[in-house]
């Protein structure tokens, strides 16, 4: 298997610092709940299932490692965790595009899986993948959160041309292009150039409608 890109997670101290510090605030947290389970003589579970689960989720997303290939076509994310690998691999031509994440209480878009493919204690930017899974005439969209140098991304873009690091609705356009193009046996990206030319028309309309208002 031919690399022609690879970056992988980094280690921020201060960050690793805020990890820890919110672990032992958790240990407390269970401590305490223990203790008061055996003052009532019996366990409060609810709470410290609570507490276990949050422990496991940030040690886990602490001490795992990961590593992103840029194959021929496809790229394949490795982690790792101690003596446990596991590994993902997405094919470009199923990639919709990525931009910089933020967090969205309400979103329109759906997204039937999510995944967070980078470590807590890399203080680097967040970046959202959007791809998407084909069977038939339904599509699905996954989500991967990556966290990576610029020049992995430059590397990234010779393979979904002007779709990585790019602005978000540009990303949802050209998903929503796709699920268009499949439920009418198109080409994804004829049919996103087509869907571009009328956006773009109608903004020069819109922007020559108001000069002329004026």
């Amino acid at each position: 298997m031919k690399i022609f890109g690879k970056a992988e997670s980094k280690r921020s101290i201060t960050a690793a610092f805020v990890i820890a510090f919110f672990c032992m605030l958790l240990l407390i947290a269970m401590g305490w709940t223990i203790s008061r389970s055996i003052a009532k003589g019996i366990i409060i579970l609810d709470e410290l299932f609570v507490e276990v689960v949050a422990l496991f989720v940030i040690l886990k997303s602490a001490v795992a490692q990961y590593t992103y290939l840029l194959t021929g076509d496809k790229l394949v994310i490795v982690e790792k965790i101690l003596f446990y690998t596991k590994k993902m691999e997405i094919p470009y031509n199923m990639i919709d595009g990525v931009y910089a994440h933020k967090t969205e209480f309400i979103s329109k878009f759906r997204l039937r899986y999510k995944y967070r493919k980078c470590s807590t204690v890399d203080n680097r930017p967040i970046w959202a993948l959007i791809y998407s899974i084909v069977n038939g005439k339904k599509i699905k969209n996954g989500r991967v959160l990556l966290k990576a140098d610029p020049a992995f991304f430059e590397a990234f873009d010779r393979f979904v041309p002007n779709r990585i690091c790019a602005p978000q609705a540009d990303v949802m356009l050209y998903s929503y292009a796709r699920r268009d193009a499949v439920m009418h046996d198109e080409s994804v990206e004829e049919y996103f150039k087509k869907l571009s030319g009328a956006s773009e028309e109608s903004t020069d309309t819109a922007h020559t409608e108001e000069e002329g208002s004026r």
